[in-house]
């Protein structure tokens, strides 16, 4: 199994520059098609209620100059390390809402690679949660300082027999194929440990038929919360990657977030692979 398609969002910046020469690193390793995209929106315009609105149209106008210049300078910024990198690629950039813009055009991509904790998020770079939710795409998360590599290092599974946990770990096969380790790690109850012996055995053999050997560890739930814990652990190992299920649901236009997601989305140093 394979990524033949890749998608990352790009904006101006150093983070953005360390999230897309890994971009660059797994579109060489997956020999895989690499689209960067920047979408920012507009600044809604101040309304003055005694000018009666005269200078909207000018400040609009000037907000889209301001978000082309932007989209322009990463676009530049983009095809200079592409060079440098000799990685197969096209480049999109587009004003919009940065959420719904890349969602859309996931539907090009095998994973999407996306920057946690943006503070240009949600209106300047898409927002973590809305693409998650939205895209229908596996989406590997950079954290703002990386302190490992996802390819070739030890690999945490973050276990729940959920869908989504399940998406997740199928969406990473590519990934775990090519790490040093893999560790199933799932958090329980005391008195639920039998039930996950069960499962982490079935998961096992299913990695093993992809030729991947991991190995299986239960905790127990600890006065820490599940996400601390998932971190702990993968820290312990020197984890590259952390693979888990996202969990969440809709409230009109906000998303809800579960609280380990939360967690790992907040705290991670370590690049995140999920599936919602």
């Amino acid at each position: 199994m394979t990524y033949p398609s890749l998608l990352v969002a790009v904006d101006d910046g150093t983070e953005s520059d360390s999230r897309l020469e890994l971009a660059c690193d797994l579109g060489n390793a997956f020999n895989a098609h690499l689209t960067g995209l920047c979408t920012t929106s507009i600044a809604p315009p101040l309304y003055d209620p005694l000018g009666g609105g005269a200078m909207v149209g000018e400040l609009l106008a000037l907000y889209r100059d301001m978000a082309e210049a932007e989209v322009k300078r990463a676009g530049a910024r983009f095809a200079e390390i592409i060079r440098a990198r000799d990685v197969d690629a096209d480049w999109r950039g587009q004003i919009g809402f940065p959420g719904e813009v890349c969602s859309r055009a996931a539907r090009a991509a095998d994973l999407v690679i996306l920057g946690a904790r943006n503070p240009r998020a949600p209106y300047n770079a898409p927002d973590v949660s809305d693409v998650l939710m939205e895209c229908g795409r596996p989406v590997l998360v950079t954290p703002p300082t990386r302190v490992r590599n996802p390819v070739g290092e030890h690999a945490l599974v973050a276990w729940k027999d959920s869908r989504e946990s399940r998406l997740a770990l199928t969406a990473a096969i590519p990934l775990l194929q090519r790490a040093r380790g893999v560790t199933l790690y799932a958090v329980r109850p005391r008195d639920d440990i039998g039930t996950a012996d069960g499962e982490l055995a079935d998961v096992v053999q299913f990695l093993a038929r992809h030729g991947i050997t991991a190995e299986s560890v239960i905790a127990h739930e600890g006065e820490a919360s599940v996400g601390r814990q998932i971190l702990e652990e993968a820290l312990a190992r020197s984890a590259g990657l952390i693979v888990s299920g996202a969990y969440g649901h809709a409230r009109l236009r906000e998303w809800a977030l579960g609280g380990v997601t939360r967690t790992l989305l907040a705290e991670s140093t370590l690049c995140l692979l999920l599936a919602h």
